[in-house]
């Protein structure tokens, strides 16, 4: 990962209250803090375009889903899916 050096004035007080809370160095806070809000912008920007083109109304992505079982499913549970259910307990000791 390519390193930039900044320099820059921030409130005291949160950065303080920010050390001490994370207990690590300024580079790793500030790029905790970047990983933070580039998640949060990213966020914003795919709630915009969804607010401009909602799924519902994409031709390309919408489609109609199958008739399926109401739930709660209420029929006998298929021998494969209990070989593997048994097999996964066993596995993980539950």
């Amino acid at each position: 990962m390519s390193r930039e050096r900044i320099s820059t004035t921030v409130d005291r007080d949160r950065l303080m209250a920010c050390r001490r809370l994370l207990g690590t160095s300024d580079s790793k806070l500030f790029d905790q803090a970047l990983v933070v809000l580039l998640d949060e912008l990213e966020g914003d920007r795919e709630r915009q375009a969804l607010d401009v083109m909602p799924y519902h109304e994409d031709t390309d992505i919408a489609w109609e889903a199958p008739e399926a079982p109401s739930l709660p499913y209420d029929g006998e549970v298929p021998e494969d899916v209990q070989r593997l259910a048994a097999a996964r307990r066993r596995r993980t000791g539950v």
